[in-house]
């Protein structure tokens, strides 16, 4: 709606409560956050007709049908004069739209005229010196109109008027609309395209929920190369969002359960892959593994689930507790039995037969039984 008004020189209120008029709805706005709703379920075309009959009556000059015209509001009567011929004319009071009007009326930039000796009103003041803001003759900088845009750029918003008839369905439904909207757009290719699938989450206001759907349409059982390859795509839901990420845990929880015999043993590499492209936060994950939920899984297997991830619950604990040590020591290095750092050189004691590999923060994780663990072999 904001486009739209912009485009034809109005306040966004005007054409909303216009809708709200003609159709007979209620209407919420929210100016700060340019939210302009007409509530019900409209066609679009029955709402691009009624904006035809508003830019007739409230918008095109009744002399030259020129769309730039201005409106003030003098002694409870609608002025309005156009930009392009110059006529002057009033606007139908019998409207309910024009009531509206009157009580708010419209900011009007003021044009500075050049004075013309000949012309002069019944005082002797020069009738085109000022702005038409109420019979203001205040010279301003010249003020120029930006060009009307063309019916098809106005076309193009309608159908951001008919927001409020998705919001109204019950979330399953919605949430049904969105996983939809996901599997098309994986069958066309678009799923690239971030900015597109965020924005129809949050237009059926879903964003958090999106990432359970999201998981079910982007993974299978190739899921550690897919969590990278969609990165942008699921920081565009996550990022800085708790409740998003909760939510994707629950849709990785419900793959696993879908490819239980490859991705059960591979549990503690999924929930690395998705610190390690900063999809989830070490908190969330940590918090997940506190309690097993029966929200997307059976609770005995959410068990299982957290059982096979411990070993990277636990590793990012560690790590956490001795950041905390590390901060509190005012910067001096912290040794224990399971990590040995110097600067950049690890040292590693390392019994016959066992595997060591580099670790993140070069820390080596050492088992129950004493060996040390490869965080990236677990």
């Amino acid at each position: 709606m904001a486009d739209i008004a912009k485009s034809l020189e109005r306040p966004p209120t005007y054409p909303t409560k216009y809708f709200g008029c003609e159709l007979g709805a209620q209407t919420n706005i929210d100016n700060k956050n340019e939210r302009y709703i007409v509530n019900g379920e409209h066609d679009a075309a029955k709402l691009q007709d009624i904006l035809d009959g508003f830019i007739r009556k409230f918008v095109l000059c009744t002399a030259c049908d020129n769309p730039e015209t201005v409106l003030s509001v003098k002694r409870n009567v609608i002025h309005s004069k156009c930009k392009a011929c110059g006529n002057a004319g009033t606007i139908d009071s019998k409207h309910k739209l024009s009531a509206f009007i009157i009580k708010n009326p419209p900011k009007v930039e003021k044009v500075k005229k050049h004075k013309d000796p000949s012309k002069n009103d019944e005082n002797g003041n020069n009738e085109r010196d000022g702005g038409f803001e109420n019979g203001s003759s205040d010279d301003v900088d010249d003020w120029e109109p930006e060009p009307f845009d063309n019916d098809d750029k106005v076309s193009a918003q309608i159908g951001k008027l008919i927001i409020s008839k998705d919001l109204e369905k019950p979330t399953e439904e919605r949430l049904d609309m969105l996983h939809q909207y996901f599997i098309a757009a994986k069958k066309d290719d678009r799923l690239g395209d971030s900015k597109e699938m965020l924005n129809e989450a949050e237009r059926l206001d879903l964003k958090a929920k999106g990432t359970l759907l999201l998981a079910d349409v982007l993974f299978d059982e190739d899921v550690l190369k897919q969590i990278e390859a969609h990165r942008i795509l699921l920081l565009r839901f996550t990022n800085g969002d708790v409740k998003a990420q909760k939510y994707l845990l629950g849709g990785i929880e419900q793959l696993i359960l879908k490819h239980k015999a490859v991705l059960l043993p591979k549990t503690a590499h999924i929930i690395k892959a998705l610190y390690d492209q900063d999809v989830v936060t070490e908190e969330v994950i940590i918090a997940w593994g506190e309690k097993p939920s029966k929200k997307y899984v059976e609770r005995d297997f959410a068990k299982q689930i957290i059982e096979k991830a411990m070993v990277i619950i636990n590793w990012l604990k560690e790590a956490d507790e001795e950041s905390d040590e590390e901060e509190e020591s005012d910067g001096e290095v912290a040794f224990d039995e399971r990590a040995r750092v110097l600067g950049t050189v690890v040292e590693k004691i390392k019994p016959e037969g066992c595997k060591v590999a580099e670790k993140k923060e070069e820390k080596i994780i050492v088992g129950e039984d004493g060996e040390e663990l490869d965080i990236d072999d677990i």
